[in-house]
């Protein structure tokens, strides 16, 4: 069983993944957007932010952390936004990237790549696959399509009362997950000149699988109401 305070750390982070739409336009600037955030995951009742908001807009979308700055958010660039909630004694932590227009070919084939590549990880998870396992399947997709080399972090780690806990999901951790453990599962692909992707979940490790216990939904270009 989850505990009900740890689902609503990831409620209260869903809500504001929710409430984006509203905030997020051209011409505010990234540190304006992450102030939303924050201010928004209070008023839903977390005690603050889970770690450091991470809006990261245009070029800067290919930074792994890209912290909000003072940067404009343009029409026509990528936006990536990594947060969560902390309540109680529980932390989320949601990746979730948006294209601020019409996406190229190119980004509609990064970000398809990307889920993919998530979702054979995701496959993969249950008590007793192997970690290193888990990050391969992601890798292994990205690899063929070519891109292995932007690919720059593990597939995921545990997360619960703290942002990064084991079990660490990379290619070199011969562990077994667990069953109740809760990982994410986070591919991203990052070009310098171009910019960055990234979509991460939440999973919950089942003795016969796994359940997704984050939904925003999963879109490239951001729906308006």
């Amino acid at each position: 069983m989850i505990p009900k305070d740890f689902l609503r750390s990831i409620k209260i982070a869903e809500k504001v993944f929710d409430q984006i739409p509203e905030f997020l336009k051209p011409g505010v600037t990234e540190k304006y957007v992450a102030q939303e955030i924050r201010k928004r995951l209070k008023e839903h009742n977390a005690k603050k932010e889970s770690f450091r908001i991470i809006v990261a807009s245009g070029l800067r979308s290919s930074l792994i952390h890209g912290f909000a700055t003072e940067k404009v958010i343009k029409k026509n660039e990528i936006v990536m936004f990594d947060f969560g909630a902390l309540y109680k004694d529980y932390r989320s932590d949601i990746t979730r990237t948006y294209f601020l227009g019409k996406p190229t070919k190119k980004h509609k084939f990064i970000f398809n790549l990307l889920l993919k590549a998530q979702a054979a990880a995701i496959k993969k998870v249950k008590a007793g696959a192997v970690c290193k396992d888990v990050d391969n399947a992601a890798r292994s997709i990205i690899e063929k399509a070519g891109y292995r080399k932007y690919f720059r972090h593990s597939t995921g780690h545990g997360v619960r009362y703290k942002t990064h806990e084991l079990p660490r999901i990379n290619g070199k951790n011969p562990n077994k997950l667990k069953a109740g453990q809760v990982v994410t599962i986070e591919p991203g692909i990052y070009l310098g000149k171009w910019g960055g992707m990234r979509i991460e979940d939440m999973v919950l490790v089942l003795k016969n699988g796994c359940k997704i216990l984050t939904r925003p939904p999963k879109m490239l270009e951001l729906r308006r109401e």
